[in-house]
């Protein structure tokens, strides 16, 4: 195994897992928050394929609308997941959005008219436990619970996203794929933010350079980095890296945020962990001796 590829997925992983902490620590709404993100990724990686001389141009007109597709369950995806953290703690939103295997099982199955594993059920339960673990309460007005609302919004965005995706890394790489996505999430994010939030003044200077390493440091360069470790290792491989990415996001919540986990909730987390974990494992094999898909972490 190539020790260069491997330390790339988990820096990668690492990264993804620290981008939590910019939700809380940057005092702007979750709106500026993901129209920021996108844009400045979107920018360094329109850079880093100028500079690897990538092709974007698509071969067919109804990729276009997939990528328009994915861009808007893209931007989904991180509103929802700022939006978990923001009102509830950092590990609330990486850790429901963790338990996206539970949408995708069911989708998959009906939407690549593929045999459903009731092997799968078991990873399905597991998570449903421990996300039932992580709720006070049944009330909305509670902010745990709300933030799991969200997160679990968030999960279902990007198992739609993975899905479509799923579809793109057959013909594209995941670089370009990634920046039509998030390019069409800048363009939503700025016009949602005209409509119903036109003052762009939130925030300090400091603030602003904070969001610029958001987007440039903890997702465009965490996103090339974990596909050039694809280049290297093993798909499965790197799947099974990025279980860490919560484990990473709890404790670095712990160490600059001081978020301490009540012993329920961190029986709830550690369930859902060890469900990601069976599932990873239970599709790696099956994916043995297949085609080694390009997988890529987008939190």
């Amino acid at each position: 195994m190539d020790k260069k590829g491997l330390f790339f997925i988990h820096i990668a992983v690492l990264l993804f897992g620290a981008a939590g902490l910019f939700a809380k620590l940057i005092p702007m709404s979750a709106l500026l928050l993901t129209m920021g993100r996108a844009l400045f990724s979107a920018i360094s990686l329109y850079i880093f394929i100028h500079f690897y001389h990538y092709s974007l141009r698509l071969n067919h007109i109804k990729d276009y609308f997939w990528n328009g597709l994915a861009g808007i369950f893209l931007t989904i995806h991180w509103f929802f997941f700022i939006m978990s953290i923001q009102v509830s703690k950092v590990y609330i939103g990486t850790i429901t959005v963790a338990a996206y295997p539970i949408f995708v099982m069911f989708m998959e199955p009906y939407l690549f008219k593929e045999k459903f594993q009731f092997r799968n059920l078991i990873s399905i339960i597991i998570m449903s436990i421990g996300i039932a673990f992580l709720i006070p309460s049944f009330q909305l007005n509670d902010s745990m619970t709300l933030g799991i609302f969200y997160g679990l919004i968030s999960s279902f965005a990007f198992a739609t996203l993975s899905i479509i995706n799923r579809r793109l890394v057959l013909s594209y790489d995941s670089v370009v794929i990634s920046l039509y996505e998030q390019t069409v999430a800048t363009f939503i994010m700025t016009l949602v933010i005209s409509l119903v939030h036109p003052v762009l003044g939130e925030g300090t200077f400091i603030d602003f350079i904070n969001l610029v390493i958001y987007g440039v440091i903890f997702t465009a360069l965490a996103h090339s980095l974990y596909i050039s470790g694809l280049k290297d290792i093993k798909a499965q491989t790197a799947s099974i890296i990025s279980v860490l990415e919560p484990v990473y996001s709890i404790f670095l919540a712990l160490l600059f945020l001081n978020e301490r986990l009540t012993s329920q909730e961190m029986i709830g987390t550690m369930i859902i962990i060890l469900a990601v974990i069976i599932h990873t494992i239970q599709n790696n094999d099956n994916q043995e001796g297949g085609n080694n898909e390009k997988i890529s972490n987008t939190n």
